[in-house]
């Protein structure tokens, strides 16, 4: 029998795509790739190396196997070349309000470049804002799932909100194992733990560093296979960014102060395509008054206590 991952998980960025990862990496019966996003779909590098390279990244054979690459739902290749590899494996969404998205997804690239997220003005958003597209692009949920609904069988797409987990993330947990083909009464531990929000940086200099190391690094094939080597049997990565990311509160900035207002009709318009699309998906929260009165978005919701 032809291997075969259970399930993918294409995104959305900033939406609780690396809780939905903490969650099914819980499970006993889950097997979750090993770097967290293989990024195999979206890059023409890793994707000719072919399903041999794709399939060493799952340590377990009997269990359900699967992998969440967040910038999967930003190329319209992945969903054709998907379904041409593994035509039978579960496509996992992760949505959110596409303002408090792209807030989301600009502060954590802010935090980066400038380091401290509480001192952060609508200047230094506007100015990164204005430079790239991608955050109201990412946010544009109808246009990236397009390609998916045509691709698969719609009972074969499971569509989950980031706004569950701070209601009840229990049960979206459990959902998600629904989904995927495992027993859902299975309890993880940390359901109710917040997971990659924007948070300062304790040293600008140290994290420049290590990305652009990094990169060149990963420009030379035997220190990136080493990476990779490393990344895959230890922790090394995520315990340093937990030391290098100190949690801040961000600063009451909204969608309409950043973006501007053509941004705002085109994610209204998005949205509406999307609640045709997928009906039983888009809240009402979503689509009601200004973006400021959908979500406050410098008070980001926060999963819920125990």
């Amino acid at each position: 029998m032809t291997w075969s991952p259970t399930f993918i998980g294409i995104g959305a960025e900033k939406s609780a795509t690396t809780w939905a990862w903490t969650m099914l990496n819980e499970h006993p019966s889950v097997c979750m790739s090993q770097p967290k996003e293989l990024n195999y779909f979206n890059i023409d590098e890793n994707f000719q190396r072919g399903a041999s390279w794709y399939r060493k990244h799952f340590a377990i054979e009997s269990a359900r196997a699967g992998e969440i690459s967040p910038l999967y739902m930003d190329d319209e290749r992945v969903a054709g070349r998907i379904r041409d590899t593994y035509p039978d494996a579960r496509i996992l969404v992760m949505l959110r309000n596409p303002f408090g998205r792209a807030m989301s997804h600009l502060f954590h690239d802010a935090s980066v470049l400038y380091g401290k997220v509480a001192e952060l003005t609508k200047s230094d958003l506007q100015a990164l804002a204005s430079k790239d597209q991608k955050y109201v692009r990412r946010s544009c949920y109808a246009a990236a799932l397009a390609p998916f609904l045509e691709a698969f069988p719609r009972d074969q797409i499971g569509i989950f909100l980031f706004e569950d987990v701070a209601t009840d993330g229990l049960e979206l947990a459990q959902n998600l194992y629904d989904f995927v083909g495992v027993d859902a009464a299975f309890v993880p531990e940390q359901y109710d733990q917040k997971v990659n929000e924007s948070q300062d940086l304790r040293s600008v200099g140290l994290a420049k560093v290590m990305m652009s190391a990094s990169r060149l690094a990963r420009s030379f094939p035997p220190t990136r296979q080493a990476m990779n080597w490393v990344y895959r049997r230890t922790q090394l990565r995520e315990t340093v960014i937990r030391w290098l990311l100190v949690d801040k509160g961000r600063p009451q900035i909204d969608f309409s102060e950043v973006f501007s207002p053509e941004a705002t009709s085109l994610l209204d318009s998005d949205l509406q395509l999307l609640k045709e699309l997928l009906p039983e998906v888009v809240p009402t929260s979503w689509l009601e008054g200004s973006p400021a009165e959908r979500l406050p978005f410098g008070a980001t919701p926060q999963p819920a206590a125990a």
